[in-house]
C-alpha cells in the first residue's frame, strides 16, 4: 500500500515548491528519469493509448512501458504527485469518446507532456483524459489513487476520480495525504483549532500557579501517529506555522524537516501482508528552476536532477539512477 503526504510552499522570493514523501512496502526510489519533447509513448496497458509530448519532464519513475512517473517537473514549470486513495478512486471501464485512454499509474506523465499551467491540468481532465480502469503489470493491481498539481503561480489543484466523476479541487490549503477524500481532511482540521506554536500561559489552580514544562506546550493535541488523518493534520500545522523559507535551498531544507515529521521507518507501519510500508523517499520539487530534489530512505544526502536547456535539447530518454546507500562525510 502507499502512503505519501504531500504540500505545497513559497518562498520569499517567490520560489514555488510541491514536496512530498512517498511511502510503500518496495523500492520506488531507483532512478529520475528524463522525458524529451516530441517523444511518442503508450500512455495505458491494453487500450495501448499514445500521445506525443509537448514538453520535457523528469521526475522519478521508471521507463519500462513508457514513461511511469510518480511526481515531476516539465519544462513549463508545471509540478505533480500521485498519491494512493484507497477505498474512494473510481475509474471508467472504457474511454469516452474522443478522449485519452489512461491508465492511473500514468496520469502524472501525461500532464507533464501535456500541460504548461495548472489552467491547461483542468482542461485536460475534463476535455481529453479518461482514467481507465486498468492495472499495472508488475504490480498486478489496479492502484487506487489521486493526484495534486501545481505551476509558478504557486496555486495547486488536486484532482480526485470517485464514482460520481472526476472531482477537481481548485481552493484547496495546498496539503494532501490519502484516504478520506481532501474535504474531509479539510474539514477535520477543526478538531485542532486549539493547536498553536506558542506557549500556553501559566494557569491558576487550586491555589497554585501551574507553568507548562518546557517548551512546545501549545502542540499538545497534534496527532503523531502515522495515518493518513494524523499525517494531513501535521503537515498542514507545519505548512501554516513555519517560518518562510528566503529562497530555493531554504525551502528544500525547511521541506525535508517537514517531511520528516510524516516519514515512516521501516518496521512502524505493517501490512496486513506483514509487508512494511515505509518512506522510500521524498522529493522536494521547485517549479522556477525545474529542480526535482530528493533525497531517499538509505541515503538522507539531498541530491537533485535539474531540466537544464542542455537536457532540455535532448531528444531521447535518459535515467538518473540513485545511490541507495548512505553519503557520510568522514571528517577524520
Amino acid at each position: 500500500m502507499i502512503g505519501c503526504s504531500s504540500f505545497t510552499m513559497e518562498t520569499k522570493d517567490k520560489k514555488h515548491f510541491l514536496s512530498r514523501t512517498m511511502d510503500f512496502m518496495m523500492e520506488m526510489a531507483e532512478q529520475v528519469v528524463f522525458v524529451p519533447k516530441q517523444k511518442t509513448f503508450t500512455v495505458s496497458y491494453e487500450a495501448r493509448q499514445e500521445i506525443t509530448s509537448k514538453h520535457a519532464f523528469i521526475g522519478m519513475g521508471s521507463l519500462d512501458d513508457g514513461p511511469i512517473t510518480c511526481d515531476g517537473v516539465n519544462d513549463a514549470g508545471v509540478t505533480g504527485a500521485v498519491l494512493y486513495f484507497p477505498g474512494y478512486a473510481s475509474y471508467q471501464e472504457q474511454a469516452a469518446p474522443g478522449t485519452w485512454a489512461v491508465s492511473p499509474d500514468k496520469i502524472i506523465s501525461v500532464i507533464l507532456a501535456q500541460a504548461a499551467s495548472l489552467a491547461e491540468v483542468k482542461d485536460l481532465f475534463k476535455k481529453q483524459i479518461t482514467i481507465v480502469d486498468e492495472g499495472n503489470p508488475t504490480l498486478k493491481v489496479v492502484p487506487p489513487l489521486h493526484y495534486i498539481f501545481s505551476d509558478t503561480s504557486g496555486a495547486s489543484l488536486i484532482v480526485e476520480p470517485q464514482q460520481d466523476g472526476i472531482h477537481l479541487i481548485e481552493d484547496s490549503i495546498g496539503v494532501m495525504t490519502n484516504s478520506p477524500d481532501y474535504h474531509w481532511h479539510e474539514t477535520n482540521l477543526r478538531n485542532y483549532l486549539a493547536v498553536t506554536p506558542k506557549q500556553h500561559d501559566d494557569v491558576a489552580f487550586l491555589g497554585k500557579t501551574l507553568k507548562p514544562f518546557s517548551q512546545g506546550s501549545g502542540t499538545f493535541g497534534l496527532p503523531g501517529d502515522f495515518t493518513p488523518t494524523s499525517r494531513f493534520v501535521r503537515t498542514a500545522f507545519m505548512k501554516n506555522n513555519v517560518e518562510q523559507p528566503k529562497d530555493e535551498i531554504g525551502a528544500v531544507t525547511l521541506a525535508h524537516h517537514i517531511l520528516e515529521s510524516v516519514s515512516i521507518p521501516r518496521g512502524i507501519v505493517v501490512t496486513p501482508d506483514q509487508t512494511f510500508d515505509f518512506t522510500c523517499y521524498a522529493a522536494y520539487i521547485c517549479a522556477e528552476s525545474k529542480t526535482y530534489y530528493y533525497s531517499t530512505y538509505g541515503n538522507q544526502r539531498i541530491r537533485c536532477v535539474q531540466l537544464t536547456p542542455e537536457l532540455e535539447a535532448e531528444t531521447d530518454y535518459r535515467e538518473f539512477k540513485v545511490n541507495p546507500k548512505e553519503d557520510i562525510e568522514r571528517l577524520n
